[in-house]
């Protein structure tokens, strides 16, 4: 029984893709970032922009650029935006997390992700020149073996890690092994297409 829904799982997953695989293509692996290092860094991200704008406000009441009656009033403002921010987070988040997805096929890496409609993004493995895992702080701490798995190419580089790419696998499970297993397939695929040298007689 066991086996059965998780085959039901991957053949879902796997559907998601099918409006833009090309002719002799196949899905070979489905992923999903991982739902408690998504979540924490999706309202840690937010929580923490929200304390910029505290400090922001309370660092004009002390120079003394309003005086107590308004920042009050701001200050509650403030907090009624806060909870309403919050609570619109937690809806795009959850709407983001469920249309992410990220896979790799007989030819290519794609991204799956969109919030009002579903949006594609993929890497051909012959334009694929560099990746890169980055393992943060914040992984370290929630022990989930994750990290972020970006990959580059002459038109998109890879950067460094700190700067922004398209082409990210982002909260990857095991993404050392994702990144192993996708080199071995990009090395099957080159043997493939490579031409026999020619035999001496």
């Amino acid at each position: 029984m066991e086996e059965k829904v998780e085959a039901t799982k991957v053949i879902t997953a796997e559907a998601k893709f099918a409006d833009v695989l090309e002719k002799n293509e196949t899905i070979v692996k489905v992923y999903k970032p991982n739902k408690t290092k998504f979540w924490t860094a999706f309202i840690l991200t937010a929580f923490i922009s929200w304390v910029w704008v505290y400090a922001i406000l309370f660092g004009a009441f002390e120079s003394g650029s309003f005086d107590s009656s308004l920042f009050w009033l701001l200050f509650w403002v403030s907090n009624g935006v806060f909870v309403g921010g919050m609570l619109f987070t937690i809806l795009f988040g959850a709407i983001y997390y469920k249309n992410r997805y990220y896979a790799y096929t007989n030819k290519r890496i794609i991204i799956r992700s969109g919030i009002i409609g579903v949006d594609f993004k993929s890497l051909e493995f012959k334009t694929l020149t560099a990746t890169i895992v980055r393992v943060t702080p914040l992984d370290k701490i929630l022990r989930r073996n994750t990290g972020n798995l970006r990959f580059g190419s002459p038109a998109a580089p890879v950067g460094n890690l700190y700067t922004m790419n398209p082409y990210t696998f982002k909260h990857l499970v095991k993404p050392y092994d994702t990144l192993r297993e996708i080199k071995e397939l990009m090395n099957e695929c080159e043997e493939t297409v490579a031409p026999k040298a020619p035999t001496k007689k």
